[in-house]
Parts: C-alpha cells; structure tokens; sequence
C-alpha cells in the first residue's frame, strides 16, 4: 500500500504539465462551412486538413510542442 502512494506522489507533478489539446479545421459535408473546434462537432464534419492549431480561430499553427525547461536534454531554438 506504501509503494503505492508513493508511486501516485510521485507521478502526481506530471499532471500538472499537461498543456492544452489543439485545434483543428472541421468543415461541413452539408454546405461546406469551416469552422475551428478541439474535437469533431458530431456527424456531418470532416477533418480539413489535419493541421492543428494553437487558438480558438486556427491562425497560430501548432509547429512545435512547449516543453518546460526541466526537461533533461531540451533546449528550446531561439526565436520561435
């Protein structure tokens, strides 16, 4: 039981680090309207083009993953 909760104390700060899902281009198979959801709006929509996207209008691309400065071995490119 001790193994246990130390082994959900110690995972527990992983949690934390979760960043939000991405966004992504649905648009409609009826009329063609395109709009921009973190999930598929229900029967009807199709995926775009599969390219995710940072914020609520998909303008800001999601090119890369942030990745706190913790992590061993990652060094973030300067600019971006």
């Amino acid at each position: 039981m001790r193994a246990v909760l130390f082994a959900l104390i110690v995972c527990l700060p992983l949690l934390a680090t979760a960043g939000p899902a991405p966004y992504y281009q649905w648009q409609s198979k009826a009329d063609g309207t395109v709009i921009c959801r973190q999930t598929s709006p229900g029967h009807g929509w199709e995926l775009l083009n599969g390219q995710p996207f940072r914020d609520l209008n998909c303008t800001l691309p999601a090119g890369r993953i942030d990745r706190p400065n913790a992590v061993p071995g990652f060094h973030p490119q300067p600019g971006r």
